[in-house]
């Protein structure tokens, strides 16, 4: 089994579990219990061996549980995110083990006195914050856990010894102001740049490509030229009243609902009405509740989808709509216009000929797919111009480029005392971006790879070293200035970025001793527990 559960497809998701685990792991006994009473429940087996010690699935359990409660905040988890934490879930484990075992080699030891506080202090098992006593403590390893209570115990003093080993590890990491400062700079410093433009647009040429230039473009390309794939359909709307045009309702039931309801027929004064003064609301409350339960009934037989029992026609004249409509060639981008956008999707998955019924709001669509265009190569003369303008395009980006690459060329080897006399030269015009660091857009050109080189450019040479593309335009980009970070506001931010520093590298160090430690261990996990995917 592959012990490197963590994948990379699920980068998003894998950051974010890891970071959480990494400060739960050296500043606390983390997702191990995570609040008294609340856990339902343990397996039997083991989850894996590491140099011949059990981690059993009771271990496990509890482990992967209460990452996920703490993980998922009272939310439900997606099923990429509890695949993740599961496999976390065992790789930890096996960490803190392998931890407490080069722990004890190394001397270190959890004493008696040491245990008990830790258990006392421990919120998981204190109630208003007091320790909730020594009898409910054992009732909740044995029956709330399910755990024999030296079986816990030994676990909870093996995730002492790990962490202890892990603060001493952490200990050995210095960090100087030298190091911290470059570390500051690094993400504090500006660069600024100078640019030239070549915009497509200034080189369009308004004279018209010859015959022969279109012919051979279009040849070249037609197959990028096609009609739309276009629908139409036949369809009317049943509104809710459209349900009521067929209701009968008798006297016997009318005089029936009034005697039941009385309360619903009262006069301004509040007495109720007689009969004959309230026959015709009760007739139009009872064909209201009827033309509800016959709407729902028709939206129940055909399931919200496609049915070719009935045809449009007929469910037209059976719920007596006068007329039905047809619309406009529509295509699968169309969200304008009389055709509803759920009505243009549904249109699009459906085959010539098929009724859909569809609610939307507190109508129902009856529609009937009634055509379908498939797309066609359009001809020259109906793309004519939209294949001038394509040559247009083309020709003033190429002349651009090469503007661009002749001014690259003769700016190559300028140094930057001559750079705006070489400018003026060439009758180019030299623009700056601003200051900007490394985790900012550069401004006016938006170009990442610009902005790497620039924060690395050394030597004598200040011009970037290709022309870059973005969009339509072809940029010429030269160096002006580096400009590093303020000492004194470095001085303000020292102690929180001291701290942040040597909390990455805390963890970076004993992120490298368990990957040594796991080099030289022998792990055997439980297959069964992950079976292999794809």
């Amino acid at each position: 089994m592959n012990l490197d559960m963590i994948r990379t497809r699920h980068r998003w998701l894998t950051l974010t579990i890891l970071f959480f685990i990494s400060v739960a792991f050296i500043f606390g006994i983390g997702s191990f219990v995570t609040g008294f009473g609340d856990f339902t429940g343990g397996t039997d087996g083991t989850a894996a061996e590491v140099n011949g010690e059990e981690i059993s699935m009771s271990e496990y359990a509890l482990e992967r549980d209460g990452m996920r409660r703490q993980l998922g905040q009272g939310q439900e988890l997606p099923q990429a995110a509890i695949d993740m934490i599961n496999m976390r879930a065992l790789n930890q484990l096996i960490d803190y083990k392998l931890l407490a075992q080069k722990a004890k080699e190394m001397g270190f030891v959890v004493t008696n006195e040491e245990f008990n506080n830790r258990i006392h202090s421990d919120p998981a098992f204190q109630v208003d914050g007091q320790f909730v006593g020594v009898e409910r403590y054992t009732n909740f390893i044995e029956q709330g856990l399910r755990q024999n209570l030296a079986d816990f115990e030994n676990s909870y003093k093996q995730r002492m010894l790990a962490q202890k080993l892990a603060r001493f590890i952490g200990e050995t990491v210095v960090v100087t102001d030298e190091k911290l400062f470059n570390v500051y700079n690094i993400q504090n410093e500006t660069a600024n740049l100078y640019y030239i433009e070549f915009s497509a647009s200034d080189f369009l040429d308004e004279e018209a490509p010859s015959d022969e230039e279109i012919e051979k473009y279009y040849q070249s390309n037609k197959a990028n030229f096609k009609t739309d794939e276009l629908r139409k359909i036949r369809y009317a709307i049943l509104e809710p009243e459209s349900f009521q045009n067929n209701v009968q309702v008798s006297d016997e039931e009318l005089n029936a609902y009034y005697n039941a309801y009385p309360e619903e027929f009262l006069s301004e004064d509040g007495q109720t009405l007689s009969f004959e003064e309230a026959k015709e609301n009760v007739g139009s409350n009872l064909k209201s509740q009827r033309a509800e339960v016959i709407r729902q009934e028709f939206l129940d037989t055909f399931e919200f989808s496609q049915n070719a029992d009935k045809t449009i026609d007929q469910i037209v004249k059976e719920y007596s709509i006068e007329t039905i409509s047809e619309s406009a060639p529509f295509a699968k981008s169309e969200r304008t216009g009389d055709v509803p956008p759920q009505i243009v999707d549904r249109a699009y998955s459906s085959e010539q000929g098929s009724l859909i019924i569809m609610p939307i709001g507190t109508s129902i669509w009856v529609v009937e797919l009634s055509e379908v265009s498939t797309p066609r190569e359009k001809t020259l003369e109906e793309i004519k111009p939209e294949v001038i303008a394509a040559i247009k395009d083309q020709q003033s980006k190429n002349k651009a480029k090469k503007k661009a690459n002749e001014t690259f060329a003769k700016l190559r080897s300028v140094k930057k005392e001559d750079l705006e006399t070489k400018a003026k030269e060439l009758d180019v015009n030299l623009k700056e971006t601003g200051p900007f660091t490394r985790i900012e857009s550069v401004p006016e050109i938006n170009l990442d790879e610009a902005k790497s080189q620039a924060f690395d450019m050394k030597g004598n040479s200040i011009v970037l070293n290709k022309v870059y593309e973005n969009n339509d335009s072809f940029y010429v980009v030269i160096f002006k200035e580096k400009v590093s970070a303020d000492p004194a506001e470095f001085e303000l931010q020292k102690a929180q970025l001291e701290e942040q520093e040597l909390q990455a590298q805390r963890n970076a160090l004993l992120q490298a001793w368990i990957q040594n430690l796991r080099r030289e261990a022998d792990i055997v996990p439980n297959d069964n527990l992950f079976p292999a995917q794809g």
